[in-house]
């Protein structure tokens, strides 16, 4: 039986898995962090004790309505005022808390994007009940990073990075954005994603991968870089 014709077309580069609960077992130098927590992890946390205190509040009412009536030292329109407002109370207390306590986790725990001499990492850590997410970027798979934004009177900020191998969105963080998405200009490259960066951090951030990447050049200046 004759053996199958080679195939002319080149491979598929894939990048490193994005399996990010192992460390690795290379050695890295030059370690930096830029973390990209932001307000809203304050605000998130301002957000649990208020919640906090509206379950306090819930218990209260409800511990009152319980005991009026089981002295039967009620009215009709007493008992109906307490379960009226221990119905209230429940909503925006014990009902708020299982929405907070289901995202709070993901907005407060430790997120930012670090180089190495391996590479850069853009991770979210696990943290309680949230599993994590992130992927690694080798040095030799990055084309090129610079910083990019979207709006003109009232500007938001990313950082690009252009990828010369391919990876899947499940390999990407759920916050990574895609150039379609933002209304940027897509590139001819295997992969293209963006992560939004406050102001003050994208100088921080280009820098940080310019002084750790073995060919600063992979870093784009531009105009954008210096507003």
């Amino acid at each position: 039986m004759a053996s199958p014709e080679p195939s002319d077309d080149p491979p598929v580069l894939r990048g490193l898995p994005s399996d990010l609960t192992h460390t690795s077992g290379s050695v890295s130098h030059l370690r930096r962090y830029v973390s990209l927590r932001g307000p809203n992890a304050r605000m998130w946390m301002a957000a649990a004790y208020l919640s906090g205190v509206l379950t306090a509040g819930f218990l209260v009412v409800l511990g009152s309505l319980l005991w009026n009536v089981l002295r039967q030292d009620y009215t009709v329109g007493s008992v109906t005022l307490w379960a009226a407002a221990a119905l209230t109370m429940a909503f925006v207390g014990p009902g708020s808390n299982i929405v907070l306590l289901r995202g709070l986790p993901q907005r407060i725990t430790r997120q930012g994007i670090s180089a190495d001499s391996d590479g850069v990492i853009v991770l979210q850590e696990r943290k309680w009940w949230f599993p994590g997410e992130g992927t690694f970027i080798g040095w030799n798979e990055i084309r090129r990073v610079r910083e990019d934004h979207t709006g003109d009177r009232r500007r938001t900020y990313f950082i690009e990075f252009v990828l010369d191998t391919y990876r899947t969105d499940e390999e990407l963080p759920t916050w990574a954005e895609s150039a379609e998405s933002l209304g940027l200009t897509v590139v001819d490259a295997p992969t293209q994603f963006y992560v939004q960066v406050p102001r003050d951090h994208k100088e921080k951030i280009l820098r940080m991968i310019e002084r750790t990447a073995p060919l600063p050049s992979v870093v784009e200046r531009s105009p954008l870089s210096l507003d």
